[in-house]
């Protein structure tokens, strides 16, 4: 914040540039079609002809079909409700799993990509009703650096302007 009451975010940034992403990979938005799939209709059908043939004879002890249906639609119950366990709570998990996974792989890469190649960080001071102010500077630390600068220029009453100017150049 400045002596004047002015506040003011400075900060590294570590998002892309969505304008040159845009660009570059243009034109994406413009394909999307705005349905939002195919819907399947799908409807379990259990029926058919159960009949059995009964012979005659007696005995006692044998085959009862009660017992059968009984275990039969005990069996399809539980069939029923593991699938719609693994739909609605295993696969959900699984996939928010492999979400963080890749998420956390893809951090770890552009970290060292933006190392390695030695990309600049960008580091921005904005305000209400002014233009931001933005500065690229090589290295995470020398941009923290300059970040601390610009926020010590702020409390100080000197604009980011001349501040981030002065230092703009790469380092």
């Amino acid at each position: 914040m400045t002596p004047e009451g002015t506040p003011w975010n400075v900060r590294v940034e570590w998002a892309p540039r969505w304008r040159a992403l845009a660009r570059r990979f243009g034109g994406w938005r413009a394909k999307r079609t705005g349905h939002s799939g195919d819907v399947v209709d799908g409807a379990l059908q259990v029926g058919g002809d159960i009949s059995t043939s009964g012979g005659g004879g007696g005995g006692g002890g044998g085959f009862d079909l009660g017992d059968a249906i009984g275990a039969i639609v005990v069996i399809l119950i539980a069939f029923v409700v593991a699938a719609a366990l693994f739909w609605w709570v295993l696969l959900p998990l699984l996939l928010v799993i492999l979400d963080v996974v890749v998420v956390l792989i893809l951090l770890a890469v552009s970290i060292v990509a933006r190392v390695l190649f030695r990309r600049p960080w960008t580091v921005t001071a904005t305000t209400p009703g002014h233009d931001p102010v933005t500065a690229h500077v090589v290295g995470w630390r020398a941009a923290l650096r300059h970040r601390d600068e610009i926020a010590d220029s702020l409390r100080h009453g000197l604009r980011p302007e001349a501040a981030s100017r002065s230092s703009a150049a790469l380092r």
